[in-house]
């Protein structure tokens, strides 16, 4: 996994999901994390952003296998839906 260096001038980014998915993309032929939640979190130059709390759970391999792979008839998109809580942030400079 590469990671991507970004400009100083972009805020740091965080992961909404504190484990990275397996997989967010199931098909026959293909299996991969092509979907992200990302957010800014506060710094000294950024007096606001996010801080990460909690992620919904995701399927597992199994539960996708059973049904050979997405769509199927439970799971209406290819996609995994990542669904993650962030609380609002201030760096507390501003204080």
């Amino acid at each position: 996994l590469t990671p991507i260096i970004l400009s100083p001038s972009f805020p740091n980014l965080v992961s909404g999901c504190p484990n990275m998915p397996n997989f967010t993309n199931y098909a026959v032929d293909f299996v991969e994390t092509l979907d992200y939640v990302l957010a800014s979190e506060p710094s000294k130059t950024e007096p606001y952003g996010f801080e990460p709390k909690h992620a919904a759970p995701m399927p597992s391999e199994e539960d996708v296998k059973r049904y050979v792979a997405m769509p199927n008839e439970f799971m209406p998109s290819d996609h995994v839906s990542v669904v993650c809580d962030l609380e609002w942030k201030t760096n507390g400079f501003l204080d």
